[in-house]
């Protein structure tokens, strides 16, 4: 941790840079994150940590974790990673799974959140050796995004996270109901279909050996999946992505925030998808199927029963995670941008 904290108007600037240091925030930082809500579950101290084992193996990075208290209050934390060039200067990038997961700050919502995120960029904006920001998969609503819009960032790519409003529906039944008698066919029919084959059941999974022994499947077929539409150079099949999701999978399953839920016939899985929850919204994240069922649309049945159930257990949103695909769109609902910026720090090139 630098010596020091330095003053940026009424609140305290500091910077954490090194994990003992950030480990004592625990406590802390979580409590902070449950003013993040559905979102927070990407933010945990314990993801946040994770993230840095992958990230403190890489050359050049370090720790870039900015916080500000108002007090002894911890009301503003930034988890950044500072990436050394050979100017001798750095860019910021977020302290993030390096995988298409939402990226953002956490800050207390009340009347100094204004003020704070201001704290936050003029702190920044006096880092002469930061040359430049480089923050991936900012949605459109998040905490930073203003601040970034303002500054005059650049956005480099941009996409859409789907989500779907299920607040109106009671029960699984309230849910089909609202679809169109061709889904509604559609979907009796694919399980008719699969029924040929041998029993049918949904099976959600959450302990140990189950569950890593699912999270492999799906990282398995979504790996082929990813690498025959993109290409093998992918975020999904870099060195340490599977057992970071399955750490982290392991340590949310016992805070009941994560879990597998999966499509079986004759007991074999056929369709899988990680499972995230946090306040009203439930997160399916990495959904893989087996190709050789994909005539019964078996990662589409899956999510159809995934909403219904979370209809009669009170969840608000289904959201969809970032990216558009065809069966997202399937379920329609409304969307958020995302994107990733690039802002040059003062006047650096």
């Amino acid at each position: 941790m630098t010596p020091g904290p330095s003053r940026n108007d009424c609140f305290q600037v500091e910077i954490i840079d090194r994990p003992a240091a950030f480990a004592r925030l625990a406590d802390e930082w979580d409590e902070l994150a449950k003013g993040a809500a559905d979102l927070a579950v990407f933010r945990s101290h314990a993801w946040v940590s994770r993230c840095w084992q992958r990230h403190q193996a890489m050359h050049g990075r370090s720790m870039y974790i900015v916080v500000i208290r108002d007090g002894a209050e911890l009301v503003l934390a930034a988890p950044f990673v500072r990436i050394a060039d050979w100017y001798g200067t750095a860019t910021l990038a977020w302290l993030d799974s390096m995988t298409p997961l939402y990226n953002d700050i956490l800050v207390v919502s009340d009347q100094r959140s204004d003020a704070l995120k201001q704290a936050l960029w003029r702190h920044i904006r006096r880092q002469w050796s930061i040359r430049a920001l480089k923050l991936s998969c900012v949605r459109d609503d998040a905490e930073i995004a203003p601040i970034l819009d303002k500054a005059g960032a650049t956005r480099t790519w941009e996409t859409a996270a789907p989500a779907l409003d299920i607040s109106a529906f009671a029960s699984r039944d309230d849910f089909l109901a609202s679809q169109s008698s061709n889904t509604r066919y559609n979907l009796g029919r694919y399980i008719r279909l699969m029924e040929r084959e041998g029993p049918v059941r949904f099976r959600e999974i959450g302990s140990a050996g189950d569950l890593e022994a699912s999270i492999r499947w799906i990282f398995a077929h979504k790996r082929k999946w990813v690498e025959a539409r993109f290409g093998a150079a992918n975020w999904i099949a870099a060195a340490g992505v599977e057992e970071m999701f399955l750490d982290v999978t392991a340590f949310e399953s016992r805070r009941g925030r994560a879990s597998v839920m999966a499509l079986e016939v004759k007991q074999e899985i056929i369709a899988a998808v990680l499972l995230f929850r946090c306040g009203g919204t439930i997160f399916p994240s990495k959904l893989a199927y087996d190709p050789a069922w994909r005539k019964v649309s078996p990662g589409w049945v899956l999510m159809m029963h995934i909403i219904g159930e979370a209809c009669t257990a009170g969840v608000r949103t289904v959201d969809f995670m970032i990216g558009r695909d065809a069966w997202k769109d399937r379920f329609g609902g409304q969307s958020v941008a995302v994107s990733n910026y690039r802002l040059r720090n003062g006047l650096w090139p």
